[in-house]
């Protein structure tokens, strides 16, 4: 975990918009504040501070002129964690290599000051971090994470039921193996947030090494199918994994999303820097 940590040291999380609301940080707001990032003048006004008139301006003009600067603004990061049972699956498991880049992305947001919020989503959606900050917080986000274990089934209509998520960037990273992600992904677009998505499988999911006959269970509902495979199964299995990929995919960015596509066999890493590649 320290060598992960230690490989993303540089890595930073940056939002594509102004920011709307926050305590000072690391960010450009859509406010004006004292921060050294220079913006333009305005006219001077009854009550604006002396200290901002632009003398030179003055000089030049003889009118009176204000500086203006860009307000520093702190950054809500949220991660939504798919921590279903199906999750729980792959070598190695798409959970842990979730939870290692969430680990990341919390590491990052910590060090830049900024604010963090984790939530699980299974058959119900849970905050089990809310509104951590500061550096050191990374021990409890450490803690944490390593207490949940991934239980239950996706239902993604579950993110109705938060009153809301703070605006800023959202992380959501599942194996999206549930139903209504459209509405998910509705609910967090409307809420005025940047969403990367963040799509796990692992290889056997894509590229399974099939037999004459499969005994198959379904991770989440423990229902039970038998299949003879015959190349005929293997094209429409083949066919049906690539179109739910792609439909993912269309779902998040119809939302303007910035999607990630990675199997467990990426590095946690890789996968991280082209997540932040996107922001």
């Amino acid at each position: 975990m320290e060598e992960f940590l230690y490989e993303i040291e540089n890595l930073s999380i940056r939002p594509r918009k102004r920011l709307l609301r926050g305590g000072k940080g690391h960010h450009r707001g859509s406010g004006f504040g004292n921060s050294m990032d220079f913006y333009g003048h305005r006219q001077y006004t009854v009550g604006d501070d002396i200290k901002k008139v632009d003398w030179k301006a003055y000089l030049r003009t003889e009118d009176f002129y204000v500086k203006e600067f860009i307000e520093d603004k702190q950054l809500n990061v949220n991660i939504i964690l798919d921590n279903s049972k199906s999750m729980d699956f792959g070598n190695p498991k798409k959970w842990e290599i979730s939870k290692m880049i969430s680990l990341g992305i919390g590491y990052i947001t910590l060090k830049q000051m900024d604010i963090l919020n984790v939530f699980t989503i299974n058959d119900g959606i849970d905050c089990v971090l809310d509104n951590i900050k500061g550096k050191d917080s990374i021990y409890k986000l450490i803690e944490v994470l390593s207490k949940i274990e991934p239980k239950g089934k996706t239902d993604f209509t579950q993110i109705w039921n938060l009153e809301s998520i703070k605006p800023g960037i959202t992380f959501i990273i599942s194996d999206f193996f549930g139903d209504s992600l459209d509405s998910f992904m509705d609910y967090l677009y409307l809420q005025r947030n940047e969403i990367i998505s963040i799509h796990i499988l692992d290889i056997l999911e894509i590229q399974p090494e099939f037999e004459e006959e499969l005994k198959l269970i379904d991770m989440e509902t423990k229902d039970v199918r038998r299949v003879k495979i015959d190349r005929n199964v293997r094209e429409k299995y083949l066919k049906k994994i690539h179109d739910f990929i792609e439909k993912c995919k269309n779902i998040c960015e119809a939302r303007e999303a910035f999607h990630v596509f990675a199997l467990t066999n990426t590095s946690p890493k890789e996968i991280l820097a082209r997540s932040l590649g996107g922001v």
